[in-house]
């Protein structure tokens, strides 16, 4: 979804009433999360890693805050001395792996995190969850633990699309029946954070990169499945197979054009960064 319009629409269609202390709390979900969800590119990584290099060279501490179960904490592991992983979800972070030296997962809140000492912290990040947090109150945390020079950077990605129309058009068909799933700050990922700013001079965003991943049609009905709106939709609508249909429908249209059981579909890629004054 990328004009003004679709998203004014969406927005109108979601929800406000949505418990967010009920999401992503069933083991189930947490699991299909952890196993299916997209891993983020080596580059995102590395282009956060040198904007962070710039001012805050010595890579000694991150803190991924929402971090479910630690997808894109390991991603940064290769580049920091520890990460620390926080979410508020018991699963996810049980989801999380266990046996790498210089991770740690915690349960905890973006807003709230009395186990990391102020002024300590060369990243904090957040990938596709900060639309969930308690912004204003996150960004004091986030300033608090920072070090001077230190860097905030949030990312995530907007909906899958696919280079075909025939499968594209599915895909939107299928988001567009989970709108009302939805809890209304996820308008902030469909806009890709236009409307969050970073409170430190010279912040930037960067809207370049892209993600393509193939992937089989068991595959993507496990990251539908992953999703908070399909889990609510799912549990309204107990006697219909929402997913099972989506998967014979994206079936026939393989099968139509002579494919195989992999196809692709792309993500845009998001990033908005900035530096703590070191004064």
């Amino acid at each position: 979804m990328s004009s003004a319009a679709q998203i004014a629409m969406a927005r109108e269609m979601m929800s406000s009433t949505v418990d967010k202390t009920k999401m992503y709390v069933d083991m189930e979900q947490s699991k299909a999360y952890a196993d299916f969800r997209p891993r983020y590119s080596e580059e995102l990584f590395q282009t956060i890693v040198d904007y962070c290099k710039e001012t805050s060279p010595s890579l000694d501490l991150a803190v991924d805050i929402g971090c479910g179960p630690g997808m894109s904490t390991l991603g940064f592991a290769k580049h920091f001395k520890k990460i620390v992983g926080v979410d508020v979800s018991e699963t996810q972070i049980a989801c999380a792996p266990k046996d790498i030296p210089n991770v740690e997962f915690k349960v905890g809140y973006s807003d709230k995190l009395p186990f990391i000492k102020s002024g300590s912290v060369d990243l904090v990040c957040s990938g596709e969850s900060f639309n969930l947090m308690p912004q204003k109150e996150t960004f004091a945390e986030v300033d608090r633990v920072l070090k001077p020079g230190g860097t905030i950077a949030i990312f995530g990605y907007d909906m899958p699309t696919s280079d075909d129309p025939e499968m594209a058009a599915l895909m939107q068909k299928m988001f567009m029946t989970m709108i009302p799933y939805w809890p209304k700050e996820s308008t902030q990922l469909f806009d890709r954070f236009q409307s969050v700013e970073i409170p430190y001079p010279g912040w930037i965003r960067n809207d370049s990169l892209k993600m393509k991943m193939t992937i089989t049609v068991d595959q993507y009905m496990g990251m539908m499945k992953s999703t908070w709106p399909v889990v609510a939709y799912s549990r309204e609508h107990p006697n219909e197979d929402f997913v099972g249909e989506i998967a014979k429908q994206i079936t026939e249209i393989l099968k139509k054009q002579g494919k195989g059981p992999e196809y692709t579909i792309s993500y845009n890629l998001f990033i908005l960064m900035g530096h703590k004054p070191k004064n």
